[in-house]
């Protein structure tokens, strides 16, 4: 029995986008630091139980214990996974050029643009639609360009800021219900596995409804970069929802699901890890910033 709340600001997503600039400081305000910047929703402090119970469908080994985490400070994360458009602007400004990887054939990455089996990328990848192809590098890289651009504190996402931000206030798998008369299908709220949702590949920003938060595809459309090491579980991980970054560090942890798999890896605390250097048409990121 999937389990949601929106007991926590049910109307954040009509949050207006404050003007460049402006200082955002309640939850629910959307803002941008500058044109070319992702936007930002401020996110509520609060305390929330981070992992799943043992009897929630599909859960691995690695999402427990369940263990308190505390955000004591306001801080925003992106509304959207970095898009292609912010992406590019980066490239632009600073000349980088990225390598080529993955070469499975339609889903090779181009100095950064996905193949989509053979199709035009013009038009399967618009600026709406979130950038994907970077690795862990590349990943930090943007964010410490994005802070020196606007002189802000931006950084990548911690795991448990990302589930946090995920489940929006709610328990259970998802903060949705599952799609009606269908056997664990969420085709209505996020672009996973098969076509019953409108997409066979990445789709553009905001195609599906956001959270109680305000944020947007936090189960599919894309994996998305965290800052933390692996950990085989729970055991001696932060509790102020900063990342965690001893163990394993030869991998990093990801979060959120594609477009290619299967929706029970969109679960609120699902875990996945990636070696550092990877890099592909399914994978992109998020930011953070203190406020």
């Amino acid at each position: 029995m999937n389990s949601f709340s929106l007991k926590f600001f049910p109307a954040l997503a009509l949050a207006a986008l404050l003007p460049s600039g402006a200082q955002a400081s309640q939850p629910g305000q959307v803002f941008r630091d500058c044109k070319d910047c992702p936007e930002m929703v401020v996110l509520p402090t609060g305390t929330f139980q981070m992992g799943t119970p043992d009897d929630e469908v599909g859960r691995e080994p690695d999402e427990g214990p369940l263990h308190p985490v505390t955000f004591a400070k306001p801080l925003a994360i992106s509304r959207f996974q970095v898009l292609k458009g912010e992406w590019f602007a980066y490239l632009r400004d600073t000349g980088y050029t990225m390598p080529d990887g993955d070469e499975r054939p339609g889903r090779a990455c181009k100095a950064g643009i996905p193949d989509y089996q053979g199709s035009d990328p013009r038009k399967q990848y618009t600026d709406r639609h979130p950038a994907v192809c970077m690795d862990f590098a590349e990943a930090n890289a943007y964010v410490a360009w994005l802070s020196k651009k606007t002189g802000k504190p931006y950084r990548l996402v911690s795991e448990s800021l990302r589930e946090y931000a995920a489940r929006g206030g709610s328990t259970g798998p998802f903060p949705f219900p599952f799609d009606e008369g269908k056997a664990y299908s969420i085709a209505q709220h996020a672009n996973t596995y098969g076509a019953a949702d409108g997409y066979n590949f990445t789709a553009p920003a905001g195609s599906f409804p956001p959270n109680a938060f305000g944020v947007y595809d936090m189960h599919g459309n894309i994996y998305e970069w965290t800052a933390d090491c692996y950990n085989e579980n729970y055991v001696g991980a932060p509790s102020d929802g900063s990342a965690w970054l001893t163990g394993k560090c030869e991998f990093k942890r990801i979060r959120g699901n594609d477009w290619g798999e299967a929706p029970v890896f969109s679960r609120s605390g699902n875990r996945n890890a990636l070696v550092p250097d990877n890099r592909g048409d399914w994978i992109g990121f998020r930011v953070a910033r203190d406020m």
